[in-house]
This record gives C-alpha cells, sequence and structure tokens, in this order.
C-alpha cells in the first residue's frame, strides 16, 4: 500500500508522505474492506515514473468488484477477452467508441457487432489496449481510489480529494505539464485546479463518462467518437 519510490520522492516535494500513508492506513479500516486490494491502489503509478506522464486520465471510482479493480482505472481485471460479458457499461462502450473513431462502427452499432468487428480485425484484447496507453505514459486515475459501499463513495471522494490536488500540482510543476481528460462529473471538478498551475487550456479535454454512451457518443452524428477528439489534442494511440 505504497507508492513506487520515485513517486515517493516526486510528491515529497507537495506533501508529507509518511503522513498520507498514516491517513491511507485510517482510512482503510475505517471503510473496510475496501476495492481494490489495499496492495492494487497505487497500481496504476508502477507502470511509469512522474517525467513519463504524458496524459492523466480521470474517471470517478473503482469497479465495486475486488475480482474487477486493479488500481487503474477503468481496466475491469474479470475482463481477458472482449468476447467477454462486462458487468457495466464502461469496458464495452470505450470499446465501441474506439471502434467509431477507427470508422469501424457507429453509434447504433450492437455491442454484439463490435465484438464481431474486433474478432475479425485483430483489435487489441483488453490488457493489451491498456498497456498501450500505459506504455505511453497515460496514467488512468479515479477521482476515488477507493470504494466500500455505494453509501460511503463521499467519504472516499473526500479523502482522495488533497491527494489528487497535490498529484496535479506536481506534474504541473514539470517543464511541460500533461493532458488532462476528464471523464465525468467526479472528474470535471480537477478543471479548475488544473487551471491554478498551466496556462495552457488546451491540455484539458471535458468529456462524459463512458457509462453513459449518449454521453461518449452521439447519437445524432453517429460516426463522432469521443477518442477522435482526444487522439487529435494529445497526438496519442488511443
Amino acid at each position: 500500500m505504497r507508492l513506487p519510490a520515485v513517486w515517493e520522492n516526486f510528491l515529497g516535494d507537495v506533501f508529507d508522505i509518511r503522513k498520507f500513508y498514516r491517513e491511507l492506513n485510517d482510512h482503510i479500516n475505517s471503510w473496510a474492506p475496501v476495492i481494490p486490494e489495499p496492495d492494487k491502489i497505487f497500481n496504476a503509478f508502477t507502470f511509469m515514473e512522474p517525467q513519463e506522464v504524458t496524459c492523466v486520465l480521470f474517471g470517478e471510482d473503482p469497479y465495486p468488484r475486488t475480482a474487477s479493480a486493479n488500481g487503474v482505472a477503468f481496466w475491469d481485471a474479470e475482463i481477458n477477452s472482449w468476447q467477454d460479458k462486462t458487468h457495466g457499461n464502461a469496458l464495452k462502450n470505450i470499446l465501441k467508441a474506439l471502434l467509431v473513431a477507427d470508422g469501424l462502427a457507429e453509434y447504433s452499432t450492437p455491442i454484439a457487432q463490435c465484438r464481431k468487428i474486433v474478432a475479425d480485425n485483430g483489435f487489441p484484447h483488453p490488457a493489451e489496449l491498456f498497456m498501450r496507453w500505459l506504455d505511453q505514459g497515460i496514467l488512468p486515475v479515479n477521482t476515488a481510489m477507493t470504494f466500500s459501499t455505494a453509501g460511503d463513495k463521499a467519504g472516499h471522494f473526500k479523502f482522495w480529494q488533497p491527494f489528487h490536488q497535490r498529484l496535479i500540482s506536481a506534474l504541473n510543476r514539470r517543464p511541460q505539464s500533461p493532458f488532462y481528460v476528464l471523464w465525468g462529473r467526479k472528474a470535471w471538478q480537477w478543471e479548475r485546479e488544473i487551471h491554478k498551475s498551466i496556462d495552457n487550456l488546451s491540455r484539458i479535454i471535458k468529456q462524459g463518462h463512458p457509462t453513459f454512451i449518449h454521453q461518449f457518443l452521439d447519437k445524432n452524428n453517429p460516426t463522432w467518437s469521443s477518442f477522435k477528439e482526444i487522439r487529435q489534442r494529445t497526438g496519442l494511440e488511443w
């Protein structure tokens, strides 16, 4: 339940890491059991060093299942293939939005057809997709990095707010700040915080949450996808 040492050193310039760990331990004990498992909470940070972060992808909170939540936002660890059925909508809507951005599907394309398209076109498996993001320095983190019950959500969001404020501040102290992709209303709250330490507001991309297909795609423009904007703005491979 610790950040990699390089991240501890990086964030140590903006807050007291030891005090934070004590508070985190108390937080976990107060809401136990929490999701993801404590040793996976900072999993996303193990894939890159601070200077390698090109984009921070903010979501809402972890999948409410221990088998699904692995500490990387939106990555459902239970899903090994796009042919697997998902418990929620986020991952399958991400798949459809990627296919629409590639010109392989439209808003009305059924998810069963999307699964056939990926099978026929050698599309990367879910784990391969997220590794492609991580390998480019895309850091997928949730606004609340822990979950216990739906009734506890407010407490988790409140606890993690100072951590993310400091994370944003530290990343924006670098010579080049990362892009910020904000998915959903909980993530949108970081727009004002990011504004405090960067001048180039074009590096902030606000979009709907992928759980809701009407926010992530456009019924009235069936070939539009959120990923078209993200790719164009960031220049990264999504």
